[in-house]
C-alpha cells in the first residue's frame, strides 16, 4: 500500500464557511490542498462572505488553500445583473479564484417571470456569461440536476444513502414535484453547453450527474473533450457497481485517468473529511473490501496504478484549474 500520508493530493471540491484551524492540521498531515467551493445555495452564507472566508483561509496557508468562485441567480432579470456579475467575477479571479461554480438552482428553481419556466443552463440569457468564461479561459464547475435517483421514486432509488435522505427532505424530492424538469432535461441542458463553447473548460460536479452509470459518462467523455467531472459525493454509486462490473469500473478509471479529480465535498465537516480520505485510498489503492452508506454489503478495492492515482488525486487539478498554484 502506498503511503498515504505522503502521496500528494488536492480535495478538488470542498467547503468550509467559516474559518477553523483544524482545517490546516489536516492537511499538514495528510500532505493535502483544498479548493473551497463557493455556490449560490440558500444553506450557504452571502457570496461576499464565502469569499472571505476562502479568501481567509488563503492568506493564512496558501500552500493548503485555493478557491471556486461563484455569483448570485438574485435579482437576475434586472438589466445589470450581468455586468454585476462579470465586475464581480473579474474581482474574484484577480484575487486569485481558480474557476467559478454554477449551481443547481439554474434548472431546478429559478423561474422565468413571463410563462413560469424553469431557467436552463443553456437559455441564450446565459450567452454572455459563457463568451466572457469562454474567452478568457475560466474553468466552469458545474452543479447541474441531482443524481438521477432524485427524480424516482423510493423504492426504485439505487443507493441507501439516496433513500434516506430524500425521505428526510421531500421537498428536494423532483419525483414528489413533476414541475421540475426531468433528469433528461438537466443533463440535456448541460451537454448542450459543451456544444455551444467547444473552448470551455467545463467540470461537472459529483460525476456530472452520471453517477449512476460509468458507460454514461464515458460516452460523454468520448464526444466532448473539454468536459470533466469530479468524484465529490458520489463514489458510492460507482462501487456500487463494482461489485457487478469490477473490471468496467477499474477500467474506467484507468482509460479516463486524465478526466477525473478527486473530491470529498466535505461541508464545515473534518470528520467526514478524514473518514473519506482514509476510506477513499483504501478502495483505490487495495484490493481489500469495504463498505459504504451507498451500498448494500461490500465491496472491493480496485488497486489503482500509481500513475492513475497521481492524475486522480493531483495532477489532473493542477492541469484543470492552470491558476492553481
Amino acid at each position: 500500500m502506498l503511503e498515504f500520508e505522503h502521496f500528494p493530493k488536492i480535495d478538488a471540491h470542498f467547503h468550509s464557511t467559516f474559518y477553523d484551524p483544524v482545517y490546516e492540521q489536516i492537511a499538514n498531515d495528510y500532505h493535502l490542498k483544498y479548493i473551497n467551493i463557493n455556490t449560490d445555495a440558500s444553506v450557504f452564507p452571502p457570496m461576499e462572505v464565502q469569499e472571505s472566508v476562502a479568501l481567509s483561509y488563503i492568506k493564512k496557508a496558501p500552500a493548503h488553500f485555493a478557491y471556486i468562485a461563484s455569483f448570485e441567480m438574485k435579482g437576475w432579470q434586472h438589466p445589470n445583473w450581468f455586468k454585476e456579475v462579470s465586475n464581480g467575477l473579474k474581482r474574484s479571479i484577480d484575487q486569485g479564484a481558480v474557476g467559478v461554480k454554477i449551481w443547481k438552482n439554474i434548472g431546478m428553481e429559478v423561474l422565468k417571470s413571463d410563462d413560469k419556466s424553469f431557467l436552463m443552463i443553456d437559455d441564450q440569457f446565459f450567452d454572455p456569461l459563457f463568451l466572457f468564461l469562454s474567452e478568457n479561459k475560466i474553468p466552469v464547475l458545474t452543479h447541474l440536476g441531482e443524481p438521477r435517483n432524485c427524480w424516482l421514486p423510493l423504492e426504485e432509488m439505487t443507493s441507501e444513502r439516496n433513500k434516506a435522505y430524500y425521505t428526510q427532505n421531500p421537498e428536494f424530492h423532483a419525483y414528489l414535484h413533476p414541475e421540475i424538469p426531468s433528469y433528461e432535461t438537466q443533463i440535456a441542458a448541460r451537454d448542450h453547453l459543451m456544444v455551444k463553447y467547444p473552448e470551455l473548460t467545463l467540470v461537472g460536479a459529483h460525476l456530472g450527474s452520471l453517477e449512476w452509470s460509468y458507460e454514461e459518462l464515458a460516452k460523454r467523455f468520448d464526444q466532448y473533450s473539454n468536459f470533466y467531472v469530479d468524484l465529490s459525493s458520489r463514489l458510492g454509486h460507482l462501487q456500487m457497481q463494482s461489485v457487478k462490473d469490477y473490471d468496467g469500473v477499474r477500467n474506467f478509471f484507468i482509460k479516463y485517468a486524465d478526466r477525473i479529480m478527486y473530491g470529498t465535498d466535505a461541508y464545515n465537516n473534518p470528520e467526514k473529511l478524514i473518514s473519506s480520505l482514509i476510506n477513499d485510498w483504501q478502495y483505490f489503492t487495495t484490493n481489500k473490501y469495504g463498505e459504504s452508506a451507498e451500498v448494500k454489503g461490500i465491496f472491493k478495492g480496485i488497486d489503482l496504478p500509481e500513475d492513475v492515482l497521481y492524475q486522480l488525486y493531483y495532477a489532473n487539478a493542477k492541469r484543470i484549474y492552470p491558476a492553481l498554484n
